[in-house]
Parts: C-alpha cells; structure tokens; sequence
C-alpha cells in the first residue's frame, strides 16, 4: 500500500474526514499528507475524549486506530514513516487531555509509542 492507496482508504472508511481534507486541501492549495495525518490524529483524539465508554465515537476511534495498524502493517516504507511520524508522535503525552488513547494501541503502534 502506497499513501495514495492509504489515504483513500482512510477517507472511503471515515467519511467523517472528507470536509477536513476538503478545508486542508483548500487551505493549502495541495496536500500535505504529515500535516493532514496530524489533524486526524487531533480529530480522534478530541473525540475520543468526548466519547464515553462503549459510544458509538469511541468506537470509530478504535476503527481508525486498526486501519493504521493495518496500513502501517501492509504499506510501504513511506507509509511507515507517515504513520510513525505524524500519527504516533502527534498522540498526546501522560498528562496531556486524551492520554489514554495509548491504552487502545496495538503492535507496531504501540511500540513506536512506547519508543518516542
């Protein structure tokens, strides 16, 4: 998987983030996957920490948390790297609001947290 086949997946799966890409799109005048990356990882924390146990919210969260997972298990080295660089190092520190998040990382994201 290549970051184009990335983020169309990311988008088919999470139509939640067309207007965001939409206004970064816009915004920028091109796309810049690190910096569209960081603001999903913003996105899902905020509604992770909105959400309460068992929501529907949470639960999209940790639908988005197993897509990078499985991107980042089947993509190339370029998605890799925009997995390890843009969504891991953006997912807020201890003490920071949605810190809990990290409890749902699974493989390699975990331990690319627990490596930053």
């Amino acid at each position: 998987m290549n970051e184009e086949q990335f983020f169309h997946g990311l988008l088919q799966d999470f139509p939640q983030l067309e207007s965001s890409h939409a206004e970064h799109v816009e915004f920028y005048e091109e796309f810049l996957s690190h910096v569209f990356l960081a603001d999903v990882v913003r996105w899902a924390v905020s509604l992770f920490s909105e959400a309460g146990h068992g929501s529907a919210e949470e639960a999209i969260v940790l639908r988005l948390i197993n897509f990078i997972e499985g991107a980042y298990v089947h993509g190339d080295f370029a998605v890799r790297e925009l997995i390890g660089v843009s969504f891991v190092e953006n997912l807020p520190y201890s003490g920071q609001e949605g810190f809990r998040i990290h409890e749902h990382l699974t493989g390699n994201l975990r331990r690319i947290f627990a490596e930053r």
